[in-house]
């Protein structure tokens, strides 16, 4: 028999743009009021109002309070075809918990969860808040059209059947929350056993309810947390670093990205920062897992931060590349101290966001950082020219692949496609300078793979057949062991930023400080030993010079190092390291603390391909000096 006290619930009504709307469902008056009294204090909404409401249904208002805040009535973002794919292309209300949909869903109504503080993962399971934003006729109509104006041509369909199988998702959707109490098992798993025991319980169920039972237990964690650094927090507590399985870390990434991927969350995670500039630095810090503790930042950013740095997290990385590739499309200064500050805090971000093929977001990131650079390197009162702004960002890149990639990405972008000639032309100049295959690529990567990795670029930039061919077949009359006297170097993530590379000339007048040295190459990042010190690390942890992104990696997985005038590999891991040598059929694997002096040439093999991992291959070179 139900308790009378259980047979009453609170429900918290703000009131915006004269329309209720429920911010959420309490079991008791205490926390309700606690609730209405933190609304109040941001001064959001006009009204904000408590309802106890019987189990009959009958409502009455225990609580009401107006504000002087309430600002113009949320609608829905700007979404448009580049947002729609085959995978949130729902036919059933069950695939709506699926993270595309759900992200597709955060876009497209990201006003609505900044003002609730919730995030799809959540609001999909509420029933009242479902029925109260049916009503919202500034939100849920023009969503609903919108989907089905963008949906209807890739199902084959006309918008209007589009639009009514939509409704019906919706009104299933509301039914399952209604009997969303039957999850409660699954939220236990969590709480008990973390993602891997919630995944465990999951399995026991048919596959297309996973994503549903998944995000119910992740609701019930995050319902609690009122803010967003609140439910970062709440979500880090499932990360263990240390043999964390790939498919509980890549649940809880798209989690993470849900809930970082926004304007609101990305400030509040940022707290205090003196301009933009400096907030874009912590972001991107955050993304290369290397944000400075001794600065004062918001322990869940830095939290966050740590995470990246350990490997994985590739949606959450995307996220926050986001929240900075629309902080440099906007229009706010990076500083506010002058031109001279301004290009200085610019160059410093081109240099950060450098990777080996182009800038980190692709496409949306060139055009970013290129749209930023007219304008702080304006001359005059006059924006500079697109031709300007390309070829000085082209100028930062020291390496051929790094600017070929930005060209390319650069080229793919709608800003870009307006100037298709003068990018083809700078590809093609780019193209002409190169004399070593090696020069896009890193040791350990075909030829082959240089040709169809290249082609597939080509193609998607609108570079002409002809000329695509033509550079192509370039690339591939180059011997693929050929390599060019320089050695780019480029910082490794953990050193935060890249730095232009130099051609090294050897003088023959110049003593030489050791007979040899080993230089390793990985994504195009390059050291050496002795330059780069006596031991090189390669690991998860950001504070290693090779720093993987690979779940069965451990935070410290390898070192290498130079004892007596010989060079050594030594396994310092759980899983595993392997050495793959030329002319040796298979690679060889390494007893666990016993260092092996390394042959002229070869590569170190991290990661496992029967795990569904691409594996690491890092390839090292002893040369004369």
């Amino acid at each position: 028999m139900m308790s009378g006290r259980r047979s009453v619930t609170f429900e918290v009504v703000v009131e915006q743009g004269g329309k209720p709307n429920i911010d959420g469902v309490f079991p008791d008056e205490a926390a309700a009021r606690e609730r209405a009294a933190y609304l109040l204090r941001l001064a959001k909404f006009p009204v904000v109002r408590i309802l106890k409401v019987n189990q009959a249904g009958k409502e009455e208002v225990i609580f009401q309070k107006s504000t002087s805040g309430g600002g113009k009535p949320t609608t829905i973002s700007t979404i448009d075809e580049t947002d729609v794919g085959p995978a949130n292309l729902c036919t059933d209300a069950l695939q709506l918990f699926s993270y595309e949909s759900r992200m597709l869903l955060l876009r497209l109504l990201r006003g609505y969860w900044d003002d609730q503080a919730v995030i799809p993962a959540e609001q999909l399971h509420r029933y009242y808040p479902l029925r109260y934003f049916e009503r919202e006729a500034l939100l849920f109509n023009p969503a609903v059209s919108r989907l089905a104006t963008l949906q209807a041509p890739l199902l084959g369909v006309k918008p209007f059947d589009r639009h009514d199988q939509l409704l019906r998702m919706f009104t299933r959707l509301k039914e399952m929350a209604q009997a969303s109490d039957t999850l409660a098992p699954f939220d236990a798993a969590l709480a008990r056993g973390g993602v891997g025991g919630l995944l465990a319980a999951a399995a026991e169920r048919p596959p297309e309810e996973r994503d549903r039972l998944v995000t119910h237990a992740f609701a019930a964690v995050l319902e609690p947390c009122r803010d967003w650094p609140g439910k970062v927090k709440a979500l880090l507590r499932f990360h263990r670093e240390d043999g964390e399985e790939e498919a509980n870390r890549r649940l809880l990434d798209q989690m993470l990205a849900e809930t970082v991927d926004g304007r609101e969350p990305v400030r509040a995670l940022i707290g205090y920062a003196p301009d933009l500039g400096a907030a874009l630095h912590s972001l991107i810090a955050a993304v290369h897992g290397d944000l400075d503790d001794r600065l004062p930042h918001t322990d869940e950013l830095l939290a966050l931060s740590n995470a990246l740095g350990g490997g994985g997290f590739d949606e959450t990385r995307k996220a926050l590349l986001r929240r900075v590739q629309g902080g440099l499309a906007g229009l706010t200064p990076l500083t506010r101290t002058g031109t001279a500050a301004e290009g200085k805090a610019f160059g410093l971000i081109v240099d950060r966001l450098t990777n080996f093929d182009g800038f980190l977001g692709g496409a949306g990131m060139a055009e970013a950082l290129t749209r930023r650079a007219k304008t702080v390197w304006s001359s005059g009162g006059q924006d500079a020219s697109f031709d300007t702004a390309v070829q000085r960002l082209a100028t930062r890149l020291p390496a051929p692949a790094q600017r070929i990639g930005y060209l390319l990405d650069l080229a793919t972008s709608p800003f870009g496609r307006n100037k298709l000639s003068v990018l083809i032309r700078q590809v093609a100049t780019e193209f002409e300078s190169i004399t070593s295959a090696r020069e896009l690529v890193a040791p350990g990567v075909s030829t082959e793979d240089v040709r169809s990795g290249l082609g597939r670029r080509l193609r998607a930039a609108g570079i002409p057949r002809a000329l695509a061919e033509g550079l192509i077949a370039k690339i591939a009359a180059i011997p693929d062991g050929e390599r060019s006297l320089g050695i780019p170097l480029l910082a490794a993530p953990s050193g935060g930023t890249v730095t232009r590379a130099t051609q090294e000339t050897i003088l023959i007048d110049v003593p030489k400080v050791a007979a040899e040295r080993l230089v390793l190459f990985w994504r195009g990042q390059t050291r050496a030993i002795p330059e780069d010190g006596t031991q090189l690390v390669i690991g998860r942890s950001s504070q290693c010079q090779f720093v993987l992104d690979i779940a069965s990696a451990s935070r410290r997985h390898a070192a290498v190092s130079r004892q007596n005038g010989v060079f050594l590999v030594e396994d310092l891991s759980r899983n595993g390291t392997y050495l793959a040598v030329p002319g040796v059929a298979e690679p060889r694997r390494l007893k666990s603390g016993e260092p092996l002096p390394l042959p002229p040439r070869g590569e170190i093999v991290i990661g496992s391909a029967e795990l569904g991992e691409e594996p690491a291959r890092i390839a090292w070179e002893i040369v004369k000096r």
